[in-house]
């Protein structure tokens, strides 16, 4: 076989494989992309496809990233990436945190005067969950009354049980019991089938809205801190991830 027809056929497998990457993207994201940028969904493939070349991603973890970038709720195709790609999305945001970082050295060395790079701003950018990040993102800017990222991060969390688990009304320690069940045979999300490991998330659960929840919806506290605030926003966004994560068993339905 001559090199001409070999490099022709190397294209064609590369194009294969390119188109196949690219209908894997999430629809409902891409349809969010395109309205954002006011452009045709097959300009935001190409875009995306470019950004994954660049970025030597996958074109789904690419398409997340974009999203991000635009600030665009991403939290479901977030979840729905195979791990390896989760791992990429959150690779290329610490590089761009640390690229601004670079920058703004770079700028002292040059004389000019650098855009601070402030705690609350790299915390921000290290959330994941964009429902959490676009809740508290102001909280943590502000110059006090840090109790309010507290009250609003274990609202998320309340509300995302309540969410994933189909459970409408019921006050949170009995929403953790009942959704959370430490025995995985009955629970409605099932984070582990090893009982110990789904028991111990039930009990974090149940502990945040015991210890943090419940004392921050009904009295103020001027004592907690930015970096409380911080700290507590990344462990909710962790804990997030997995109730995401968690298998949803479905209820028998009773019958008379």
């Amino acid at each position: 076989m001559d090199r001409t027809r070999l490099g022709a056929m190397w294209k064609q497998l590369k194009a294969a494989r390119k188109d196949e990457s690219l209908r894997k993207l999430d629809a409902a994201l891409l349809r969010k992309l395109a309205k954002a940028r006011s452009k045709s969904e097959q300009y935001i493939r190409e875009q995306v496809s470019r950004k994954a070349a660049k970025l030597g991603v996958t074109s789904s973890a690419a398409q997340v990233i974009m999203g991000r970038q635009l600030g665009i709720g991403t939290a479901q195709a977030f979840g729905r990436l195979q791990p390896h790609e989760q791992q990429q999305v959150q690779q290329a945001e610490t590089l761009v945190t640390a690229d601004a970082a670079q920058r703004e050295v770079q700028g002292k060395a040059r004389g000019k005067k650098p855009q601070k790079l402030s705690p609350e701003i790299a915390a921000i950018g290290m959330l994941h969950d964009e429902q959490l990040k676009s809740r508290v993102a102001d909280l943590l800017r502000a110059n006090k009354h840090f109790d309010r990222a507290f009250r609003e991060a274990t609202t998320v969390l309340d509300s995302r049980i309540k969410r994933r688990s189909g459970i409408k009304k019921m006050n949170p320690v009995p929403l953790v019991g009942k959704a959370l069940n430490p025995n995985p045979d009955e629970a409605i999300l099932v984070v582990s089938d090893e009982r110990p490991e789904q028991e111990g998330i039930h009990s974090i659960c149940k502990g945040l809205m015991l210890a943090f929840r419940d004392p921050t919806h009904h009295e103020l506290n001027d004592k907690l801190t930015r970096n409380d605030a911080i700290k507590f926003c990344g462990f909710i966004d962790t804990v997030l991830a997995l109730v995401d994560g968690a298998r949803v068993r479905p209820v028998p339905t009773q019958t008379t």
